[in-house]
C-alpha cells in the first residue's frame, strides 16, 4: 500500500468513523427487530391459547378434548417458534454489528498505513443464515398459529 495523502487519511478515518456509527445503530435495531418479532408472533399464538381456554370455559358447548389437547399443542409450538425468532433476529444483527465493526478497523488501518486486513464476510455469512433461521421459524410460527385455529375450530363445533 503506498503512501496516503492527508485527504485520503481523512475520508478513510470518515468511513472509519460512519462503519462505527453503523454497527452501533445495528445493536439498537436489533433489539427493536427481536422485540417486534416476538411480540407479534406470541401475541398470534398465546391469543390463541386464551382464546380457545375463554371460549371453551364459557360455553355449554361440548368440546373434543383431544382436538383441544393438540390445538394447545400447536400454538405452544408457534410461541416456541416466535422465541426462535428473536434469538434469530438478535443473532443476526450482533453478526452484521460485528462485520461493520471489521470495517470500521480496517478503515482505521488504511488510515494509519496500517498492511492490516480486517475481513467482515465470515460474519457476514453468520447473519446471513441467522436470517434464513429467523424466516423459515416465522413460516414455522404462523403455520402452528393456522393449525392451531383449525383444530381449536374443531375441538369446539
Amino acid at each position: 500500500m503506498g503512501q496516503l495523502s492527508e485527504e485520503q487519511k481523512q475520508v478513510a478515518r470518515d468511513e472509519g468513523e460512519r462503519w462505527w456509527n453503523s454497527a452501533h445503530d445495528r445493536l439498537r435495531f436489533s433489539v427493536e427487530y427481536a422485540q417486534a418479532g416476538i411480540k407479534s408472533l406470541f401475541l398470534a399464538n398465546g391469543g390463541g391459547i386464551v382464546s380457545l381456554l375463554t371460549f371453551a370455559g364459557n360455553t355449554k358447548a361440548i368440546v373434543e378434548p383431544d382436538a383441544l389437547f393438540w390445538s394447545f399443542i400447536w400454538f405452544g409450538i408457534g410461541c416456541f417458534a416466535a422465541l426462535v425468532i428473536y434469538i434469530a433476529g438478535y443473532e443476526s444483527q450482533g453478526y452484521v454489528m460485528q462485520a461493520e465493526y471489521e470495517r470500521s478497523r480496517q478503515a482505521l488501518s488504511d488510515s494509519l498505513e496500517l498492511e492490516r486486513v480486517f475481513d467482515p464476510s465470515p460474519h457476514e455469512h453468520k447473519s446471513h443464515r441467522a436470517e434464513r433461521l429467523g424466516f423459515v421459524a416465522a413460516l414455522v410460527s404462523l403455520s402452528m398459529f393456522l393449525l392451531g385455529a383449525l383444530v381449536g375450530l374443531d375441538a369446539i363445533t
